[in-house]
């Protein structure tokens, strides 16, 4: 999934705006996420700005800390080139570059890669008197995957346990998974007292391999359920959806 993050908005709005209005990020990439795997050493990805006006784009990598300036970020990816100019409707291609730094051998790595778009001034941009423009931070997701892996990456949704315990006085969906692969969910779902009810999503869904998430329950009223039904729809290594449906077992402390 790529996730948006606002650092700066300039906002010019004329009379006429709809109250409405919505800043979308113009500029795109091709696709959802890249896959670095044991022995590449780079990856392309072409992005487009859909803007009808131009931007400057900063790109860098980091581990998804989100509030650290590009020069402070620390990762083994490295976008380039790290500033560029793009044209209304131009294409750019980006290259993402392993530095060769150690990564675990046993399951996937993750980094992000941040693409900030910052528009021009009203002045040097006459398709911008009539919109919001938002100086924004796209982020989509590297991962770094071994080879020999002891599963495919298809098997991850079948090892998936959950359940169901109260942590720090809070209600908390447990996400179990013992596989060596990322489980990026785009919605988790939980029955309770006859009605579902989605799980407060959060800038980073993902479970990481080999090990366990927490994801809030909120206000969530167990009742008398010994087993809570969880749907749930994962993001495939290709950005496709996919749903699935487990059982979670309520914990509860004697």
């Amino acid at each position: 999934m790529i996730r948006l993050a606002f650092y700066s908005v300039m906002v010019w709005v004329c009379a006429a705006m709809s109250a409405s209005s919505i800043a979308r990020a113009g500029l795109m990439p091709e696709q959802t996420r890249l896959i670095f795997h044991e022995g590449q050493a780079q990856r392309s990805l072409m992005l487009a700005n859909t803007n009808p006006y131009p931007v400057v784009v900063q790109t860098w990598v980091d581990n998804g800390e989100g509030n650290r300036a590009p020069e402070n970020s620390a990762s083994a990816m490295i976008a380039l080139p790290s500033v560029f100019r793009l044209q209304p409707q131009a294409l750019q291609g980006l290259r993402i570059v392993y530095d060769g730094s150690a990564l675990p051998k046993d399951r996937e790595s993750v980094s992000w890669l941040n693409l900030y778009e910052i528009p021009p001034a009203k002045a040097d941009a006459p398709a911008l008197s009539t919109r919001v423009a938002v100086a924004m931070n796209t982020q989509m997701k590297i991962f770094y995957r071994p080879a020999h892996l002891p599963s495919a990456p298809e098997e991850m949704a079948g090892a998936l346990t959950f359940r169901v315990e109260r942590q720090a006085g809070t209600w908390v969906l447990v996400c179990h998974n013992p596989s060596p692969y990322h489980a990026s969910f785009s919605s988790l779902r939980v029955g309770a007292q006859g009605r579902e009810r989605a799980v407060a999503k959060t800038l980073d869904m993902m479970a990481p391999p080999l090990s366990e998430k927490a994801y809030p329950l909120g206000n969530f009223s167990l009742g008398a359920d010994a087993n809570i039904p969880v749907s749930y729809t994962l993001i495939d290594d290709g950005g496709h959806y996919l749903d699935g449906h487990a059982t979670a077992a309520v914990h509860q402390l004697p």
